[in-house]
């Protein structure tokens, strides 16, 4: 039996109509190709884009590393028996998305519009500055020319997962206790609230870059000195990101292989347009009721972003990210 599966994305209205996140589900098995003995193969991803190219990196990004893994080892394989190859797989192809996120710099387009929640759309301009790329529009700040996206992927087949991720974007299992749900996150979110994350940055370059990861912090990486001075990235580990790797800005992905239990009954991948509003917990639970009142994967996804919108929306803000969820229901 093939799993339940499906995924949804909104662009909410921070950016207005843009919707900087890329979010995909890949078989790898075309039907009545699946190997006797087999199962069908999974790929998930979603990506976050940010920048002011940002939709367009995550888009090559997420595009390139799903081919590299579709058209990798991974065919007439069983995932089970494959978790050391899998995992350097998924590194491979963090990079192969990085490389080709970069590849953007190389051609940037002359113009671009951006607007969003109580913005008007205004055309930019592609100029130099100080030596430095930058967008400009004659009256607001101008845009540096910085971009790139957080990724979070999963290779899934039956109950064997392999999942790796960049940034904030992040993964829960949930698992059914026979009373309620449990929920469990995979991931590791790389910003500055992350202890060893803020240590490396701060060790990378001392007095050059800081993190704003105090009590009141939001855990930001700040560039403090030189060409990108008060330079902000909301996280330590991104794909793209040219500038930002010389602060200590890595593609280096956090993976773990996990074999499901009898008792998980879903795997939840979503950008922090989700997490931002919602905690695992509270994910779990509404994707769980919404399945216990017969929608499919695909419709507990759609539930969740337009929740997750609605939440942001009338929150005190009024503020909706870009907000996307891939729902897999592992039995």
């Amino acid at each position: 039996m093939p799993l339940d599966i499906g995924c949804a994305s909104a662009p909410g209205n921070r950016y207005g109509d843009t919707n900087q996140d890329y979010c995909v589900l890949q078989e790898l098995y075309a039907p009545g190709e699946i190997p006797s003995g087999h199962r069908q193969m999974y790929i998930a991803v979603v990506c976050d884009g940010h920048g002011v190219l940002g939709d367009k990196a995550a888009c090559y990004a997420g595009k390139t590393l799903v081919r590299h893994l579709y058209t990798s080892c991974l065919r007439n394989r069983l995932l089970r028996d494959m978790r050391e190859e899998a995992e350097k797989l998924m590194v491979s192809a963090f990079q192969k998305g990085h490389t080709a996120a970069l590849s953007l710099y190389d051609d940037p387009p002359k113009t671009i519009n951006m607007g969003g929640h109580r913005r008007r759309s205004t055309t930019y301009t592609l100029a130099s500055s100080d030596g430095i790329c930058v967008y400009r529009n004659g009256a607001g700040p101008e845009r540096l020319l910085e971009f790139g996206c957080t990724c979070t992927c999963a290779i899934v087949q039956g109950n064997s997962v392999v999942l790796a991720n960049v940034g904030d974007s992040a993964a829960v299992l949930g698992s059914d206790t026979g009373t309620s749900y449990a929920a469990r996150t995979l991931t590791l979110r790389h910003n500055g609230h992350n202890e060893a994350e803020a240590k490396r940055i701060k060790a990378a370059s001392p007095g050059v870059v800081t993190v704003k990861d105090g009590a009141n912090g939001d855990g930001y990486l700040q560039v403090l000195s030189g060409a990108w001075q008060g330079y902000e990235l909301a996280v330590t580990r991104a794909l793209g990101h040219k500038h930002m790797a010389q602060y200590g800005v890595l593609v280096e992905p956090h993976i773990v292989s996990l074999q499901a239990k009898p008792e998980d009954c879903c795997l939840v991948l979503a950008s922090d347009g989700v997490w931002d509003v919602m905690d695992g917990q509270e994910v779990v639970n509404r994707v769980m009721e919404a399945v216990g009142e017969g929608k499919t994967a695909a419709q507990a996804a759609k539930m969740l972003v337009q929740d997750a919108v609605d939440l942001g929306i009338n929150s005190p803000s009024g503020d909706a990210d870009n907000t996307s969820a891939i729902v897999i229901m592992l039995r």
